[in-house]
């Protein structure tokens, strides 16, 4: 009897480095006789997402369903004889028969509060009433980072943004709405995941409180806020739709759950870590990351390292005078920044001093429409200097660039404490082996991830500090033929983590942990 996988990735559209990670999974298990659902809740095409991580995913199925809560992706879950929970901190508890959590980092749900917050939630937590799962819920797709101040913080929507509603009885919704700064008042139209139009309003440039009446749900809802978009301008490309601030449901009784309404980090949840009772293996993407796993959550985890596409990136004969970094464009702040603009800093010291007479740095990334003005910085920081940057690049080019580049820089987790902030680092290093596997020479940070990658003076450098890194790049960029012995060091090192050592990774841990029958393996 043919078994059924589900892989589970909310992310699937950004078409990441975790996205392959978890991709390759469903492709493995597909390969062995395993009917694998992707799952996942924003349109995507599979043929695209197998194009862009260099995939097969002609064997499994892509299932969109509406994002309506843990609750109910739970209740689904229980289809499949295998769930791998492969979100980045999620809480989900599947009832699948087997399961598997695929940990990229065990970030504290916690994490972005201010330090008085988490103290507070910490003492307080315990002896509130937590608010009932019917008036609980999540941002879903849509939704641009939190800004404003101290007396008042809002989060812009786009033109169709989502909220995720648990299961329950009639609710209000209650928040103030506004358009801050924007041209116009607009027509806000929310509906249900199929279309149903629950409220329609107006919402004026001022914040104005609204109340929005839910109807029953017993699967949960999908809320999306749609209207149209306007973009600010003065170097912010963003479309923007309407801005949310001080959004909660009514209806809570007594004072603990007023409480935990109002200020919902005092609850403390992002402590309650039971939900990984639910999975028979933990699996984690690095030691960095198997080593906070069992600091945070005191629990056992196997290591499986991400797959690196090293037969699709082909070394050329002739390496050019070029510096590459490669990584997502973000502000600090938001996760492992990869620290582009202090790159392009540190190499225009570098060439202004005269350090690198003929080099190149060319700086590669995805860029959503909410970092765009970072990108702006990154690009104006490079104006006058020999720099190109690519946002949003190809896959090829991006693979031109690893096989002809003679030098690969990362910066990620610099200027970030790895004990008190220890996901802002690099909790792998996909970039790092890609471009190795391309014949780079690594220069990257010594910190996390990369420590497991880049063996000190064999494979590449490590750098701690901006001078050390000026300093072990002049060393490189001086002397070819200790460029063209660690290439070579380099190129076999990321073999080590190519697909198809990936592919025995997993199936050594399906077999150790039984979540599968044998019938299914190879």
């Amino acid at each position: 009897m043919t078994r059924k996988a589900a892989v589970y990735n909310r992310f699937w559209h950004s078409m990441g480095g975790g996205e392959r990670h978890s991709g390759m999974i469903a492709q493995v298990l597909a390969s062995d006789g395993v009917a694998v659902d992707l799952i996942g809740h924003s349109p995507v095409d599979r043929d695209e997402l197998a194009d862009r991580l260099g995939l097969d995913l002609s064997g499994c199925r892509l299932r969109l369903i509406p994002d309506r809560g843990n609750e109910e992706l739970a209740r689904r879950s229980a289809d499949y004889d295998l769930f791998v929970n492969a979100t980045y901190m999620s809480a989900l508890r599947p009832r699948s028969t087997r399961a598997a959590y695929l940990c990229f980092f065990p970030t504290p749900f916690d994490h972005d509060l201010a330090r008085w917050r988490r103290t507070t939630a910490h003492l307080a937590g315990r002896y509130l009433q937590p608010a009932g799962s019917h008036l609980m819920f999540q941002f879903g797709t849509g939704w641009f980072p939190p800004e404003g101040g101290r007396r008042r913080r809002w989060v812009w929507s786009s033109d169709d943004a989502a909220l995720i509603i648990e299961p329950g009885p009639e609710r209000l919704l209650q928040a103030d709405f506004g358009r801050v700064g924007g041209p116009a008042p607009c027509t806000l139209t929310v509906t249900d995941e199929i279309g149903t139009v629950i409220d329609v309003f107006e919402v004026s440039q001022e914040f104005r409180r609204r109340r929005i009446l839910l109807p029953a749900t017993e699967h949960g809802h999908e809320i999306h806020l749609r209207c149209d978009t306007f973009v600010p301008g003065g170097g912010d490309p963003r479309s923007l739709g309407v801005a949310v601030s001080r959004l909660r449901f009514l209806g809570a009784l007594g004072l603990g759950e007023q409480l935990t309404l109002r200020f919902p980090w005092l609850a403390g949840a992002g402590s309650d870590l039971s939900f990984l009772d639910s999975y028979q293996a933990l699996l984690a993407n690095s030691r960095y990351t198997q080593g906070w796993i069992e600091r945070l959550w005191q629990v056992d985890s196997d290591i499986l390292y991400p797959p690196i596409n090293v037969a699709d990136i082909h070394p050329a004969a002739q390496r050019t005078k070029t510096i590459l970094t490669v990584g997502r464009f973000f502000t600090p702040g938001l996760g492992h920044a990869k620290r582009q603009l202090e790159m392009v800093r540190f190499f225009g010291g570098m060439v202004r001093r005269g350090e690198l007479p003929g080099w190149n740095l060319h700086v590669v990334g995805g860029c959503e429409d909410s970092q765009r003005p970072y990108l702006d910085r990154v690009r104006q920081a490079a104006t006058g200097l020999p720099v190109q940057v690519h946002a949003n690049a190809p896959r090829s080019l991006v693979h031109e660039l690893m096989g002809s580049s003679s030098i690969f820089w990362s910066a990620t987790g610099y200027g970030e404490s790895e004990q008190r902030r220890p996901w802002a680092q690099e909790h792998f290093g996909m970039t790092t082996a890609e471009a190795m596997a391309g014949g780079c020479v690594p220069v990257v940070i010594d910190r996390a991830g990369q420590r497991e990658i880049v063996t000190n003076g064999v494979h590449g450098f490590r750098w701690s500090t901006p001078q050390q890194l000026a300093a072990r790049t002049r060393l490189l960029a001086a002397d070819e033929e200790l460029r063209a012995k660690l290439s070579v060091a380099a190129i076999g090192r990321a073999q080590e983590y190519s697909d198809d050592a990936f592919a025995d990774r997993w199936r050594q841990i399906v077999a150790r942990r039984g979540l599968l029958p044998a019938a299914t393996r190879r």
